[in-house]
Order: C-alpha cells, then sequence, then structure tokens
C-alpha cells in the first residue's frame, strides 16, 4: 500500500486516499487533496511470467512490478520459448506481475515499480538472443523495452530495462478512438505503433536494441483511417505473396504489414504495406483483399512455412495467401471471437474464445505446405476472455477482463458431464418463470473438452458495491457487483481472515488448549488436551471420526495443565503447578517428573509452585514465584535434566524458548521473559543469564512473549496487557534486537500463541480482536481473524480435519479450517447474468440486485433481461425475483423509508404527507426504444419485500420522461435523477384511502445528464456526465431546489461522494481524482457560485462508485481510529478508500515523500511525477493537492539503514526519528 497526501489551503479538511488489493499482492496508490493520503492494491496493468514443463499444475507468482498508464483497452498475453522453458507474459493495465507454472513451488521475488500502465504489450525476440524482449506500450504515449531475469543480483527474479521509457507522442495528431495497436516483425527488425489517425510509428530495430538506449522511431503516413487492426506476416508469407513478381525478393528482405482497416462506407478490408527501412518508407504491399465480412476484427499471421494470413470475422473465418486459393469456414453467427493464441509453431491450430466464453479450435488442414481448409471445433465453456496463451502439454492461461481467469488443461477425449451448482438464479427458476441467465455449458454445444485447474479470483469490473456491518462493530465487508454478463457475480470483499467451523462442542471453562502428536515426525495430531481450573481433559479422533474423550495414564488429569506439548524424541511433555512431566507416547506412562522443591539451581521451599512453562523441541522453561527460573532438557532416554536456574530481579510475567534463527536444530540458544518490572529480557541458554534488556516503557505488564521466525528474519514479540504488541527484529547469533515497533490490537491483554497453517507458520495474538500475524515482503502484517472473542487456538491437524485449527471461544470449542493467510479475501456468489446495481436493506436484512441477463448471441439488438435479484444479506441466497418488461434496462435501485429522512421531524412528517412506515425497495429503469439516442421513458418502481413468504410485490410505479440515473433517500422523500433534471418526490395520500408518488417540487434542468447524487443536509450535490459538479439547495419552506455553484471546468464524472461539508471528491473517465470546495463565505455573488477545484490527481483507475465505510476495524485510542473514511471501486478491479488526516501527519508525510523521490526508482525509466499528471482532453497539469503513497509506504520496505538516511536527510534537525516515521507509516497501513 501506498499512501497519497498534499498540502491543503487553510480550510481544507484533511483528506487521504487508500487503495486495497483486489487480485495481486502489490499494492499500488493513488490519492487526492489536502492532507490527503492514498493507496491501492489494484490490478490496473499487469505482466506475468510462466515457467512451464510437461507436468503443469499451479501457478506461483515471482515477481511483481507496477507500470504507469490510465485503464487500459488490451489485455494481452504472450508465451516464448527459450533453450529451457516456455515463458508467458499477461497483460492488464498498470501492474506486471511475474508468475511460475511448475509441478512444484517457484520461489518468489519482487521487483521495483515503473510507474507507468501499458494499453499495449508484445513480445520480440532479437536475432542472435537467447530470450525474448517485453515491449510495453502506455497509453501516455510512452514505451519501454524490457527483459527478465531470473537470478537478479539479490538472487530473485527481476526485469532489466533494456531500453529506457521513451516518449512518442506528437504535438498534432487525433489519437485513434479504438485504442492503440502495436506489432513486432517476427525478425525484430521494427515495431510499428498505430497511435494516431492516418500515421504509423515505427520504431526502427534493425541493428539490434541497445543497452539502456531507445531505438530510433520516425511517423509514416497511412491512408487508411480507420485501422482496426494490424500485423507483421512472417518472411515466408511475404515471399509466397510476391512469388512470381518482380518485387519477390525486394519484398522477401523488408518486413511485410497486413493492416485491416474500415472504409467511410462500413467496408472492410486487408492491405498489405512492405517497409523500407533504409528509405524510412512504406511501400505498396504483395496483395490486398477487400470487402471481407463485415464484422472482421483480427488478422493472425501465419508462420511459415504456410503463410498468409487468417482474418476473424462475426460469421465467417478466412485463409488468405496470394499464392494459394481463399479458404475459408463459417461460424455461429456474431460469435464475437475476443482473442486468440497458437497452438502449434508451424501454425496449424488455433484457440479462439468468443464473447460468450466458447473456446474454439481452429485447425489449417494442409499438405505439401498448401492449405487445403479451414475447420473449427468448439471444446467447451471457458471465462470470458480477452487474452490467452498456450503454454504446452495441453495448459493453457486465459486472461479475462470481465471474470476470472483461469488455467486450464485441454483434454482430447471428452470429459464425463459434472453437475454445476454455479448459480442459485441459473439452476433455479425464476420468480417469473424466465431463465435469468446463460448455463455454464448448454447443452447443444457438444461434448466439453476442457479442464479448469486453477482460477485467479478477479473482481473486474466493479460496477457497483455497498458496504455492510452486519455486526456493528465498526469493520464492514464490501458486496460488489462485478463481472460481464456469463460471468456475472457478486463479489464479497472483507478484511481479515475466516474460520471454516467443521465442528463444535459446549464446553465451559478452558483455561489453556494444546495438541499432541504420537511422534514428532506424524503429520498428524493424535489428542488434544484441555486445561480446565484444577482437571485437565483429553479428547481424542476415533476410528468413527468423532472426536471423544481419551485418557493418558501418564497425565496428571486432577490438576490444571499449563503448557503440553510432544517433544523431539518422541515424548509428551505436561507441565502443572506441581510438576514437570515427561511421558512415554508409545505405552502412555510416566518417565520421569521434576518439581521446584527438587530443583538444583535456587530449589523452592515451603510448597512453591510452577507459575509459567514454555517448552522446544528438546527443553522446558519454568518460571515459579520469587523471580525463580529454571531450564530443563528433554533427553532421549527419557529424562528431564536441570540445566540452568537463575532468579530475576522482578517477578516472571511471561516467557518462551522457541527456536529461532537458521541454525537453531531445534534447540534454542536463547529464552526471553517479561516481567513485572515492565521490561522484556533476553537471556542466553543453558545458563540462563541475561543479555539485552528492554524497558517497554510503560505502565502496563507484559502479558505475553514469543520468540518467531518469519521468512527467515527472527523476531522477538511481547503483548501487554492494554493489547499494545511491541516487536522489535533479533539477531539470533549476537542477541542484538533492533527495529522496536508498537502497534494497537486491541483493548485487552494479549496472549501470543505459535500454530501453523497451509505448512506455513504464523502467530495468532489472542484479545478481544483476535489478530494473526504473519509476514510478507519482510514485512509483519496483521490480519484480524473474523471471530470474536477468541481466547485460545493451536493447529489440530488429522485425517478427518485436515490443515485445521482448535478454537476456544467463550463456552465453545471450535475445530474448522482457517482462511489463507491474506489481506483481504473475497467470497463469489455466482449470478450466471451482470449485477449493474446493488443496495442494502437492513429492515429486512436483504440484499437488492439489478440484473441482466447475457443477450442471446444470435439475437441482433437483444437487450437480455432485466431483474430485481433480493438475496438474503448473511447467507447470499436467492430470495425473491422481479422481472422488468421488454426492452427495459435497470438504472438505478435504493432502499428508504418514505417520512424518516435526516431533515427536522416537524418537516419531515409535514413534507412526506404520509404516516406509512413501509420500506421499499426502489427501482429506476430506462426504456430502450431502436433509434433513440438517449431513452425517452422510464419507470420508478416502489416494491415491497415480506421475508415472511419471500415474496415481492409492486406497490406503486411512475412513468417518467427519461431514463433514471439515480435514487436515493433525501429527507424522508426520494430524490431522482431523470436524463439531465433532479426530481423531489414524496409518499402522499391519494383518492381511494390509497398513497402514490407525486411531485414535492418543480424539477431542476442541471447541464447534460445527471449521473450521480449524493446528499448531506439541505445540499444536493449532482455529477453530470460532462459538466462536472452543479450543488443545489434545497428550501423546505418554499419547497424548491435551487443552483447554488458550479464547477466551471468539464469534466465526464464517473463517480462522485461528498467528503464534508465543503468539499467534494469526483472521478473522471481519464482516471483522475479531483476535489472541489464551495465558498460560502466569499465576498461576491460571482464567487459563492462557483466550486474552486483545489486538489488533483491521476490514479489510473476508472472509478465507477465511491461510497462511506471502511474494511478494517479501527481502535478507538488510535491517532488515525476516528477519521472518515470512503471506499471506491473500479473498472479493474480495484479497491480504494478515502479518509482524512490531521495537518501534521500531512506535513510530515510530504516531507517524506520528497526525501523518498531522490531514492526510489522504477524499471522502465518512467518518470513519477509525468504518470501523476492530471491529464485529460483538455488539459495536463502537474497532480497538486496529492502525497503518493506508493512512495510513502515504500519506505517500509527500504533496509533499515537506507531508511535512516532517508530520515536523516528530510529532517536533518532531528524533527523526526526514524522509529516515530515507521510508526506513523505503519499506522496509516492499518487505515487498510
Amino acid at each position: 500500500p501506498k499512501v497519497c497526501t498534499a498540502k491543503p489551503s487553510s480550510a481544507l479538511k484533511a483528506v487521504a486516499c487508500f487503495v486495497l488489493a483486489a487480485l495481486s499482492c502489490w499494492v499500488c496508490a493513488g490519492g487526492f487533496l489536502g492532507n490527503c493520503v492514498s493507496a491501492h492494491h489494484s490490478t490496473e496493468c499487469w505482466c506475468v511470467l510462466l515457467h512451464t514443463n510437461s507436468s503443469l499444475s499451479s501457478v506461483h507468482r515471482t515477481a511483481v512490478i507496477q507500470v504507469e498508464g490510465a485503464a487500459n483497452r488490451h489485455q494481452n498475453t504472450y508465451h516464448h520459448g527459450t533453450q529451457r522453458n516456455i515463458n508467458l507474459y499477461v497483460v492488464n493495465t498498470a501492474v506486471q506481475q511475474l508468475l511460475g507454472l511448475h509441478a512444484a513451488s517457484c520461489a518468489s521475488g519482487t521487483a521495483p515499480p515503473p510507474k507507468h500502465a501499458h494499453s499495449h504489450t508484445h513480445l520480440s525476440y532479437p536475432q542472435n538472443a537467447s530470450k525474448d524482449l517485453l515491449l510495453v506500450l502506455t497509453e501516455h504515449y510512452k514505451f519501454t523495452i524490457l527483459e527478465f531475469n531470473p537470478s537478479g543480483p539479490g538472487g530473485g527474479p527481476e526485469l532489466i530495462t533494456r531500453a529506457e521509457a521513451k516518449d512518442v507522442r506528437d504535438a498534432i495528431g487525433r489519437p485513434v478512438e479504438a485504442g492503440q495497436l502495436a506489432a513486432v516483425d517476427p525478425d525484430c527488425r521494427a515495431i510499428a505503433l498505430h497511435l494516431y489517425d492516418g500515421q504509423l510509428k515505427i520504431l526502427q530495430l534493425e541493428d539490434g536494441i541497445p543497452s539502456r538506449a531507445a531505438p530510433e522511431f520516425y511517423n509514416l503516413r497511412v491512408e487508411e483511417l480507420s485501422i482496426i487492426d494490424l500485423t507483421f506476416l512472417a518472411p515466408s508469407s511475404a515471399n509466397a505473396a510476391a512469388a512470381g513478381s518482380s518485387a519477390a525478393a525486394a519484398a522477401g528482405a523488408k518486413p511485410v504489414l497486413a493492416v485491416l482497416y474500415e472504409d467511410n462506407k462500413q467496408a472492410r478490408h486487408v492491405k498489405t504495406y512492405t517497409l523500407n527501412l533504409q528509405a524510412k518508407e512504406l511501400e505498396d504491399g504483395p496483395w490486398f483483399q477487400g470487402n471481407i465480412d463485415a464484422g472482421s476484427s483480427k488478422i493472425i499471421p501465419v508462420p511459415s512455412p504456410l503463410g498468409g494470413a487468417i482474418v476473424i470475422g462475426e460469421s465467417v473465418l478466412t485463409y488468405f495467401n496470394t499464392q494459394q486459393p481463399m479458404r475459408s469456414t463459417q461460424i455461429k453467427p456474431n460469435t464475437a471471437i475476443q482473442s486468440w493464441c497458437s497452438v502449434d509453431p508451424d501454425g496449424s491450430r488455433y484457440l479462439l474464445s468468443d464473447f460468450a466464453g466458447g473456446l474454439h479450435l481452429l485447425v489449417l488442414a494442409h499438405a505439401d505446405n498448401r492449405v487445403a481448409g479451414l475447420k473449427v471445433q468448439t471444446l467447451g465453456r471457458t471465462t470470458s476472455t480477452s487474452c490467452m496463451a498456450y503454454l504446452d502439454s495441453g495448459y493453457v492461461f486465459l486472461g479475462s477482463k470481465g471474470g476470472d481467469s483461469q488455467l486450464i488443461k485441454l483434454h482430447a477425449e471428452p470429459l464425463p458431464p459434472a453437475h454445476t451448482t454455479n448459480s442459485s438464479i441459473a439452476e433455479e427458476g425464476t420468480a417469473d418463470g424466465a431463465s435469468a441467465g446463460a448455463s455454464p455449458m448448454p447443452a447443444d454445444e457438444g461434448p466439453n473438452h476442457v479442464e479448469v485447474v486453477e482460477t485467479a479470483p478477479s473482481l473486474a469490473p466493479i460496477v457497483d458495491f455497498v458496504v455492510m456491518d452486519l455486526e456493528r462493530q465498526g469493520q464492514g465487508q464490501m458486496v460488489a457487483c462485478c463481472g460481464v454478463f456469463q460471468d456475472g457475480s457478486l463479489r464479497v470483499v472483507r478484511n481479515g481472515i475466516g474460520i471454516h467451523e467443521a465442528a463444535a462442542m459446549e464446553l465451559p471453562g478452558i483455561k489453556g488448549i494444546w495438541s499432541l502428536r504420537r511422534s514428532w515426525m506424524d503429520a498428524y495430531d493424535s489428542h488434544l488436551v484441555l486445561s480446565f481450573v484444577g482437571e485437565t481433559r483429553l479428547l481424542a479422533i476415533s476410528e468413527e471420526d468423532v472426536l471423544d474423550e481419551a485418557t493418558i495414564e501418564g497425565f496428571d488429569s486432577d490438576s490444571q495443565t499449563l503448557l503440553a506439548a510432544t517433544t523431539l524424541h518422541d515424548q509428551l511433555l505436561q507441565v502443572t503447578s506441581s510438576a514437570v512431566r515427561l511421558v512415554s507416547a508409545s505405552s502412555n506412562s510416566l518417565l520421569q517428573q521434576w518439581s521446584p522443591s527438587t530443583a538444583k539451581h535456587n530449589p523452592t521451599t515451603g510448597g512453591s509452585s510452577i507459575t509459567l512453562a514454555a517448552a522446544s523441541p528438546c527443553q522446558v522453561l519454568v518460571a515459579g514465584g520469587g523471580g525463580r527460573l529454571w531450564l530443563l532438557e528433554v533427553t532421549e532416554t527419557g529424562e528431564l535434566v536441570e540445566v540452568g536456574g537463575t532468579v530475576m530481579d522482578a517477578e516472571v510475567a511471561c516467557l518462551d524458548i522457541t527456536p529461532v534463527g537458521p541454525d537453531h536444530d531445534n534447540k534454542s540458544s536463547l529464552a526471553v521473559i517479561g516481567s513485572w518490572s515492565m521490561q522484556v529480557t533476553l537471556l542466553s541458554s543453558p545458563d540462563l543469564q541475561p543479555l539485552v534488556t528492554e524497558d517497554l516503557g510503560s505502565e502496563i505488564i507484559p502479558r505475553s512473549v514469543a520468540l518467531a521466525d518469519f521468512e527467515g528474519q527472527a523476531y522477538v514479540l511481547c503483548g501487554l496487557g492494554d493489547g499494545q504488541l511491541h516487536n522489535w527484529r533479533l539477531q539470533p547469533d549476537t542477541a542484538a534486537l533492533s527495529d522496536h515497533k508498537k502497534v494497537v490490537l486491541g483493548t485487552k491483554p494479549i496472549l501470543l500463541s505459535a500454530f501453523s497453517s497451509q505448512g506455513q507458520r504464523h502467530v495468532f495474538a489472542a484479545s478481544d480482536r483476535p489478530t494473526i500475524i504473519y509476514s510478507n515482503n519482510k514485512k509483519l502484517l496483521y490480519s484480524n481473524l473474523n471471530e470474536n472473542e477468541v481466547e485460545y487456538l493451536c493447529s489440530f491437524t488429522t485425517s478427518s480435519f485436515p490443515d485445521s485449527l482448535a478454537l476456544v471461544k467463550g463456552e465453545q470449542l471450535s475445530l474448522g479450517a482457517i482462511d489463507g493467510i491474506q489481506k483481504l479475501h473475497i467470497r463469489t456468489v455466482p449470478l450466471g447474468e451482470q449485477p449493474r446495481r446493488i443496495t442494502q436493506q437492513p429492515e429486512t436484512k436483504t440484499l437488492g440486485v439489478m440484473t441482466i441477463s447475457a443477450p442471446a448471441a444470435a439475437a441482433a439488438g437483444d437487450l437480455g433481461k432485466g431483474h430485481l435479484r433480493i438475496f438474503s444479506d448473511t447467507t447470499f441466497d436467492l430470495l425473491a425475483s422481479y422481472p422488468l418488461n421488454h426492452q427495459e434496462i435497470p438504472t438505478a435501485v435504493a432502499s428508504m423509508r418514505f417520512g424518516g429522512g435526516s431533515g427536522d421531524k416537524a418537516e419531515s412528517s409535514a413534507g412526506s404527507g404520509s404516516e406509512d412506515s413501509s420500506v421499499f425497495y426502489i427501482v429506476g429503469t430506462a426504456l430502450i426504444r431502436p433509434g433513440e439516442f438517449e431513452p425517452s421513458k422510464g419507470r420508478i418502481l416502489l416494491l415491497s419485500y415480506n421475508p415472511t413468504n419471500s415474496s415481492l410485490t409492486l406497490v406503486e410505479q411512475l412513468e417518467v420522461h427519461g431514463a433514471v440515473y439515480n435514487l436515493c433517500e433525501f429527507q424522508g422523500k426520494l430524490l431522482a435523477t431523470v436524463n439531465n433534471k433532479v426530481h423531489l418526490y414524496k409518499w402522499a395520500a391519494a383518492a381511494g384511502g390509497r398513497q402514490e408518488l407525486v411531485s414535492d417540487c418543480s424539477p431542476v434542468s442541471v447541464q447534460v445528464l445527471c449521473l450521480h447524487l449524493a446528499v448531506r443536509g439541505d445540499f444536493v450535490v449532482v455529477g453530470d456526465l460532462m459538466n462536472s459538479i452543479t450543488l443545489l439547495v434545497y428550501k423546505a419552506a418554499e419547497g424548491s431546489l435551487e443552483i447554488r455553484a458550479r464547477d466551471q471546468e468539464s469534466k465526464w464524472l464517473t463517480a462522485l461522494a461528498l467528503l464534508d461539508d465543503d468539499t467534494y471528491a469526483a472521478a473522471d473517465n481519464s482516471c483522475n481524482l479531483v476535489a472541489v470546495r464551495k465558498n460560502p463565505d466569499a465576498a461576491t455573488d460571482e464567487e459563492r457560485a462557483r466550486l474552486e477545484v483545489v486538489g488533483r490527481f491521476h490514479t489510473g483507475e476508472f472509478i465507477n462508485r465511491i461510497r462511506p465505510g471502511s474494511l478494517v476495524m479501527r481502535l478507538p485510542d488510535s491517532e488515525l481510529g476516528s477519521v472518515l473514511t470512503f471506499l471506491y471501486g473500479g473498472v479493474n478491479g480495484s479497491v480504494g478508500l478515502l479518509a482524512s488526516l490531521p495537518r501534521d501527519w500531512f506535513e510530515m508525510l510530504a516531507a517524506l515523500q520528497d526525501g523518498l523521490k531522490k531514492v526510489i526508482y522504477g524499471v522502465g525509466g518512467f518518470d513519477h511525477e509525468s504518470w501523476r499528471r492530471f491529464k485529460d482532453e483538455r488539459r495536463n497539469e502537474a497532480a497538486s493537492n496529492f502525497i503518493d503513497g506508493d512512495l510513502v509506504e515504500a519506505f517500509l520496505d527500504l533496509p533499515p539503514e537506507k531508511a535512516r538516511e532517508v530520515v536523516a536527510s528530510v529532517w536533518p534537525g532531528g524533527e523526526f526519528s526514524y522509529e516515530e516515521v515507521s510508526r506513523r507509516v505503519e499506522e496509516l497501513q492499518r487505515l487498510h
């Protein structure tokens, strides 16, 4: 995560923006406005490198690199071969990821982020080179050439910049409307870029790619203004096409470029050009093909020896080669092929994917290097892909911008049919009896040859979302409308780690829990030890897979257990207040016991008891009263040998002796204790002599300490009685502690315990807000456990409960599996149709979702069927549906109760004209008619949901003159935007005792199209399609809405939010965030009528919705615990957070950002300042009043020595220490 903020004017409040993770581990950022912070976790633009072999099984990320850019229009995958492996790049806006794909796991690493996102990428294979190079072209007209190095200086993979970022922008020229295009000559002599209409930009590479220098480039004019696709043909294609002509030899030596274009009569043609690299000009190519299929969209170059090209149309696939007859084959009408990839090096087979997810195999039947015909076979149904790459051995990677990406395997023989439970909507009949969406695999598509091996979840695109806090604890979860058509789904995004409960029983009074194994090397646990006051009980899994009570003869069942464990020598250990007991794991008999009264070192008198105990695989550390400590070793012969003892200056409050470091050999050379003197002390082993003592600087007693290893780095952790956690980095060989940090996890005492999950060791911090501590990229991270008041936890893995945990919650013991240890967790609720709008109705505990089913591919102009779907907001079961009319699409939905607004009660009651307290789902629609550029008809529907019988009833409908783009509650009334007007309706009594919607005041015309609404008090903020923001004020006494102020700049808005009474945030279609402020205290009416722009920032994300809420639970005593936050979601699946920050925080972060710019650089040579510049169709200005969180939180990734240098250079007078800067940046991290 990164942080953004900027210096505000004196009247501005602090605003912060964080972008959280959607799909990748890389955290990027954007933010805006004064005292503003931003960070994001986005899927903007990514490249993936996959290593393959014949036994592929899974995908592993090896590196993630962020690059600059706006919302991309292209998503690409490529693969190439070297002598040892096959590599794949996948591109998706502004983050590059390197993944390894193979049977065994792949080492992971990271690379520094370039600051640009690309619209296009291509792999090129230079002559005499051993591996490909990657061309990255950004939508901001910059390109770079990168090389992948699997073993960088740090030992991990890295990207090397072969050509620095170069700007290829022209001063004049009309940018292409259909998206930038790029093509690379197969011999890597030239790259063709189509950036402006009527022009090609050529990057000449005939002398190879020089190190760090950009290749030569120049412009060439072309007659074709509307180019749809372009590609270089294989050299043999040019030779074959030109054979028999006088120019054959010349054409064969020059690159040949094929261009698919549309003329001014909407006819489509393919034309070839020969690129003369010496003369730097385009010459007529060897062939031209006119009047091809009207829906042609792509050209596939066929490599030698076949040569030629395949043109993909809507209903026909055609092979062209002037040396051979044209060949074609029909496909299903209106099958929009979105992506393709080659299967064989000779180009005889290709995979094609259509918009509905159909996967097809195209075969070029050939003999003697001549194509005899084309054949297409449907293989099955997959995600709707925007890119694909054939890897090896039948494995294919499918990348999607409208659903989850997939790794699939193709089978020669059809797979047996599998029962599909993909969607409750698709499986069950809807309320109106109509089909709700496309089946995942229609019966008429034939046998299925596709096996999904692995799925990469994606939130893209987030069209709308709500934030729910069902438990009213301040931690929300986002329910987002994601996916396109048949890939549509609801995605439940939450922060924290969930437990999937498998079994539970009521057992009150548990004071501790441990698992035991029969031997140290056993994969499964055999017993669960439960400690109670005055007794110990054991549970074991029986042969019938039942958790039954068991006994171990050598255990003292009449005493409370302080510790239980399995030792390295296959013995069982039990520590009670009276003794340490060593038990044989095979015979269950007692081997030996030790008590403080028999100790060689500092023996106790008068029946002093053991108060605390900790163990390593072959050591036991116990504490008694008076600060006494004893260290025992467990021998292979079954003996407990006392090897050390000491008396501390203060009572011991907690202790641990877990082995850490690379060479511990299951025996710890260090022990750690926390004392009643509010200190943490490291002790040597076995003599227990103090080595290092750290004061906690608090009056709170430490309750738990732990030694832990994370990613090869040792730490000392200490939890206090007030919920604070201290941590230090530890050098085990020197016992040196450094980098002291403090974080607040809760408000109650912390109890630390280590556990294993999915082969990794983590630390659980029990408190009122249970937290799991883990590490990523050498940084400690903290994820909340989504269970309240978990008091004790331990690993408990059996054949019946693999990779499970045992938890104690109040009076209940639970067994269950844990989610993956990561920051955000995503649950998918498949719909089989596209969700468009969503709202929550807390009164009925339901969600209302407006959906559109996938249109029939063969029916031109079919919009699909619209519905209002009602789901449970806890289980997400489908409860009810209401169908819309034919050609009627849903545009808005809200839940409200009339007369219950936020205005004063007298006005609300009088204004509503009704005492009806019913809660309604309000639906806005638009009627789409052929020939209308803008809908002239729409409806507002009031529906009532009855939880008793799960039914929806239409209560009222109102026809309006246009599309209802937005609905919201406003002072107990309904505020609606219809085309370019804002309407206010009330629920009033009508004749016959019924009620109806009536207009409360005259509508107000606002600019072009009123797409967005936000309200606060008497103010209404309207976001227009083209003309930015307009501020309205409602005058209740006069019953009117009036325009108060406008933003005078033209902006195409995509989202809107009210940050406070005077400051408003908006996102535009150029992937910018802007902040405007009203001027109520201005001296003149003209100034008061103008909204002043106070912040500009480029996020690189097309934002669709901004709503109040947060995904994290903030502590009330935290410095940032009370800040106001907003979440936003974008087209590329990123989730962002906006939050206010105090002024002093902003000033510190602003200075830190300036310092970090001098030490942090990105891949590709992209310039950070140009990436964050505000850019739209009319302006290109420097970002103002923002700090980039990418830079600020990167401070935590720096080596401590380097970070200290940055702090010293930024604050030479010592205003801020390294520890204080780290603490503040970590505090910002915890906002998301």
